[in-house]
């Protein structure tokens, strides 16, 4: 007997999941909108939770503490989404990384680059201001996120140069380092926002630049999108 009611406690209908689902989705948007909005040291979890529509217990049970929320919108925004799949795993790395072509796969890494910026430069911000305000939590997360884009930028040029033989004296630590550079959200935020360049002319500058640290000669492919198509 003692069997069947605890398989009943342990049974989570569909229905459940998706409105767990759907309240950690709000909590999630309504945490990104004010942290942007605000910074972070201004948000509180009783803002969160009346932008959510819900209660602040619920922001704990359902994400966790302002912390925990810093930390999963930030995870979310570098992801694209709230489901538990490495970057490396995604379409767009398996797109570069299965490219046998890599003229091609560099336009690939590319997108998957400025994807990831144009969803988190905006946190990024957020989290170096939070980590500034002496938060070990949040002085670490930061750490973590910058150590985690030198990780994505080894693994993107050796995803590359696994394609085609690297220029003699090529040096993937250094060239990671130098791609660590061109991947940082705050440099984009500087391109687009502060001297106003297009998403397409920061694309296509970046394209160039990975080409140049693998020893490719000329510059046409940098004007071309994934599909094929101009830059204007």
């Amino acid at each position: 007997m003692s069997d069947v009611n605890t398989s009943r406690r342990g049974y989570e209908s569909p229905l459940r999941r998706r409105q767990a689902h759907a309240t950690r989705s709000a909590v999630l948007a309504a945490a990104r909108e004010l942290f942007l909005e605000q910074g972070y040291g201004a948000t509180t979890v009783e803002q969160v939770a009346a932008r959510a529509g819900v209660s602040k217990p619920t922001v704990f049970t359902a994400v966790g503490n302002k912390q925990t929320l810093l930390k999963v919108v930030r995870d979310v925004a570098m992801a694209g989404d709230d489901e538990p799949v490495m970057i490396n795993e995604r379409e767009r790395a398996v797109s570069a990384r299965d490219e046998p072509d890599q003229e091609r796969a560099i336009l690939h890494v590319a997108a998957s680059i400025m994807g990831v910026n144009r969803r988190y430069a905006g946190i990024d911000g957020v989290l170096r201001g939070a980590a500034a305000g002496g938060e070990d939590g949040l002085r670490e997360l930061w750490e973590s996120s910058e150590q985690q884009r030198l990780t994505g930028a080894r693994f993107w040029l050796e995803t590359l140069v696994a394609k085609a033989p690297p220029p003699e004296g090529f040096d993937v630590d250094a060239a990671a380092e130098e791609l660590w550079i061109y991947m940082a959200p705050d440099l984009y935020a500087r391109l687009v926002d502060g001297v106003g360049w297009s998403d397409e002319r920061v694309e296509a500058w970046l394209v160039a630049r990975i080409r140049g640290l693998l020893g490719l000669p000329g510059t046409s492919v940098e004007l071309r999108r994934v599909d094929g198509s101009l830059h204007q």
